[in-house]
């Protein structure tokens, strides 16, 4: 049986009243933050990463800073402490964290910083979650609601890129064609992420870790909306 909130006498009614207390206070705080009226840019990148921003990040387990969906998007299991789970969490927020911050994000409001990620083609972990949500809907852009394959989007890294010069994207480029089918075959075959990244290392024109981790992100996002 679904377990009820302990809250749900005083709160009255409520129609995140069937999820288990863990799961009700994390939406909960996922609806708070989506309905605030700015994010700073700290709080910005802590919630489009997927935590959030007043708990803070326990780099000692996966936990209750994570807002839903987050858990899921970086393939860790809900309340993980192991060693190589954290590891492998550490290295997908890493990554994350740079794709957030070539946003360049300013104190705005929350719609039009997602606008800008998803127009980025930055994966949000919670969005599928938020999609779903009545309450979390009337937050979200436009863009956010369009999940199909010719939806406008640029290349996430296209600012950083253009500022690297060509011999840069050129090799970037190529290390994306050669490695992501690789990435996304071990993947599919049910690899782990930390076994998929060890293959990799051993090759000399391997991508670096945040790259790697990023692209795992893509295609799990691109799952998703499948």
């Amino acid at each position: 049986m679904t377990e009820e909130h302990p809250l749900g006498p005083v709160c009255g009614h409520d129609d995140l009243a069937h999820l288990p207390p863990k799961e009700w206070a994390r939406m909960r705080r996922l609806r708070d933050w989506l309905a605030a009226p700015s994010w700073k840019p700290a709080q910005a990148i802590a919630v489009l990463c997927g935590y959030d921003p007043e708990v803070g990040r326990n780099s000692c387990a996966a936990d209750m800073s994570f807002l839903p969906g987050a858990d899921d998007f970086y393939g860790v299991p809900f309340g993980a402490r192991e060693p190589e789970d954290l590891k492998e969490l550490d290295a997908g927020l890493e990554a994350q964290h740079g794709f957030i911050g070539e946003l360049r994000l300013i104190t705005m409001k929350p719609m039009k910083a997602i606008a800008k990620a998803v127009a980025a083609g930055v994966p949000i972990p919670w969005l599928e979650v938020a999609r779903a949500d009545p309450e979390c809907l009337k937050y979200l852009p436009p863009e956010a609601l369009d999940d199909s394959e010719d939806a406008p989007r640029v290349t996430r890294t296209a600012p950083e890129v253009a500022s690297l010069g060509g011999q840069a994207k050129r090799d970037k480029d190529l290390q994306r064609a050669k490695w992501l089918p690789v990435v996304e075959k071990r993947l599919a075959e049910g690899r782990k992420r930390s076994e998929i990244l060890a293959e990799l290392e051993m090759e000399d024109d391997a991508p670096p870790q945040s790259t790697f981790y990023g692209w795992c992100a893509q295609i799990k996002s691109r799952k998703g909306s499948n």
